[in-house]
Parts: C-alpha cells; sequence; structure tokens
C-alpha cells in the first residue's frame, strides 16, 4: 500500500509541523438506523501512542506516519490525503480507503 499527500497538504504539515495522520471508524448504531464513517484527523504524539495501544497499525510515509484501525478496511494500492479549507476551517480528505 502507497500513501501519498496532496501539495496543499504537504505545505500545511510543513507549515504546522503536524506529521501523524490517524484513521478511526466512526459507528452510530440507533434501534431504527446504523452510520458508519471513516474519520481522518491529525494526532500529537500523545495521542499517537494511545492509537498504539489500541493495536492501530502504524505506517511510515515519505511526509510522516499514517495510523490505520486493526480491523481490515477495503483500500486500493494507492491512499491519497488532501487538505481542505473553509474559511478558517480545515479539514483532511481521503480517496483509497472505504468502511
Amino acid at each position: 500500500m502507497e500513501f501519498r499527500y496532496e501539495p496543499d497538504l504537504l505545505a500545511y504539515m510543513e507549515k504546522s509541523g503536524k506529521r501523524t495522520v490517524a484513521v478511526e471508524l466512526v459507528e452510530v448504531n440507533n434501534s431504527d438506523f446504523e452510520i458508519t464513517e471513516l474519520h481522518v484527523h491529525f494526532v500529537d504524539t500523545r495521542m499517537r501512542e494511545r492509537f498504539l495501544n489500541k493495536r492501530y497499525r502504524l505506517y511510515t510515509t515519505e511526509a510522516g506516519e499514517v495510523l490505520l484501525p486493526p480491523f481490515p478496511l477495503e483500500t486500493e494500492q494507492t491512499v491519497t490525503f488532501g487538505l481542505r479549507s473553509v474559511l478558517f476551517f480545515k479539514w483532511l480528505t481521503y480517496c483509497g480507503i472505504k468502511v
């Protein structure tokens, strides 16, 4: 599996000093419906250690690290991370990972 970063994200990572991207599974299960989504975000060193204690898999990339959950996800050969921003809000985007 190969991880790629879009140029905007690389510039943001360089500027902010953030290096570790975590991919988490978020589930909402009510009696009427169930929602499962992926939440992709940056984590600091303290949270990185917590994820590793939860048996997350650590992948080292050319720009940093990626933490994936211990259960299998549907991934393509190349996973691409990007950065979206609206006004002052920024969030990570992803392509190549499915629940």
